[in-house]
């Protein structure tokens, strides 16, 4: 495309403490783009367009502000929030809110592009403790974050250089082969190249994908299912960036999930798309490029595009899998496991991959 681009879109919060924390650590708060927590939103089915405003808390909004209400909705149809104050871990987004009369049109919406899994496997609980954190809270943990760059610039690159500046170095290139385990502790890390022993005192921490953890350590029982989330970015004219008017929007009864206007292109974000997953990257462009039109009410083009599928971006999400990560077995006793997807309470996001790092280092240093 001739542009630098981000592989993938994260939707943060104000109220991800743990991320601001982490951007503050690296010094790459200034990078970043607030934005107040106003949500956009199309039905491409029904052609209409609402925002959803969370200026204030989620109560003030339901009891004062009409005006923020989703087209067609009532304010019966809310009080399916507060559902999520008092559910249990075996209960689906579904099974508490599939009646609900905003199911279609903010429950399912939001279950995939916050867990990027189905709202009848997603779990309640999790997306409870998002909404505890944000939602019900009110704007000053509701802001939007994004990089004003590129999410090199906010965290890959500043992260790095951090790292150097404490005496270390990252080592590409080399590829954890095989761990070798005595009496449950590891003795040894083969890598492509190497070989390190691991000391009687030593402890490792390992922050890789669970697909690649289950090929060092088979012995584990780890979600077998995974999610696909499907990237699709637009090159296109200045002047065509400048009809945007929202810097994020979602679309409701279509492919595309999330839109994120970038500085110098546009990102469209599919979420919980195993099922395009052998769909022709020129028909999926194509067809999520007609959205974006109908959006805009005009007919415009792009100059290039590219697809990025990430197949397996995160396990599903669901009660089973939540149960099978919390109670995760025969894992010697000096590893440490890191990644988002060890943090059982939350979506598998940047928030929860800093808080298992965050969580590592703070039970060594104990």
């Amino acid at each position: 495309m001739g542009i630098e681009i981000d592989n993938g879109n994260h939707l943060v919060f104000s109220a991800n403490e743990n991320f601001l924390d982490f951007c503050k650590d690296i010094e790459s708060k200034r990078t970043l783009k607030v934005f107040p927590p106003c949500f956009g939103f199309f039905d491409l089915k029904e052609k209409k367009k609402w925002d959803l405003g969370l200026e204030n808390s989620l109560f003030k909004i339901l009891f004062s502000q009409k005006k923020t209400l989703i087209p067609g909705s009532k304010i019966f149809d809310y009080f399916s929030f507060l559902k999520f104050l008092i559910t249990n871990n075996n209960k689906s987004v579904y099974e508490l809110v599939g009646k609900s009369g905003i199911y279609n049109t903010f429950w399912e919406p939001l279950t995939i592009g916050v867990m990027n899994t189905s709202p009848k496997e997603a779990s309640a609980k999790v997306l409870s403790n998002v909404l505890k954190k944000t939602f019900f809270k009110g704007q000053k943990f509701c802001n939007i974050l994004q990089p004003s760059l590129n999410w090199e610039q906010t965290l890959i690159k500043p992260s790095s250089e951090f790292i150097k500046k404490k005496g270390n170095q990252i080592q590409f290139n080399s590829l954890l082969k095989e761990i070798e385990i005595k009496n449950d502790m590891v003795t040894n890390l083969i890598f492509n190249h190497k070989k390190i022993n691991i000391g009687d005192n030593e402890k490792v921490i390992l922050c890789i994908p669970p697909t690649n953890l289950n090929k060092l350590l088979p012995e584990i029982i780890l979600p077998k299912d995974y999610n696909t989330i499907l990237n699709i970015h637009f090159k296109i004219k200045k002047n065509i960036l400048s009809k945007f008017k929202q810097p994020i929007f979602g679309l409701i009864n279509s492919i595309s999930d999330w839109v994120f206007i970038k500085h110098n292109h546009i990102s469209v974000t599919v979420s919980n798309a195993n099922s395009m997953n052998s769909i022709d990257s020129d028909k999926i462009a194509k067809n999520v490029w007609e959205e974006i039109c109908l959006y805009l009410g005009e007919k415009i083009e792009f100059l290039k595009f590219q697809v990025v599928r990430e197949k397996k971006a995160t396990y599903h999400q669901s009660t089973k899998n939540l149960k099978l990560i919390k109670n995760l077995k025969k894992i010697p006793n000096n590893i440490l496991l890191a990644g988002d997807w060890t943090q059982y309470n939350l979506p598998c996001t940047i928030e929860a991959s800093i808080l298992s790092g965050k969580k590592a280092i703070e039970y060594l240093n104990n």
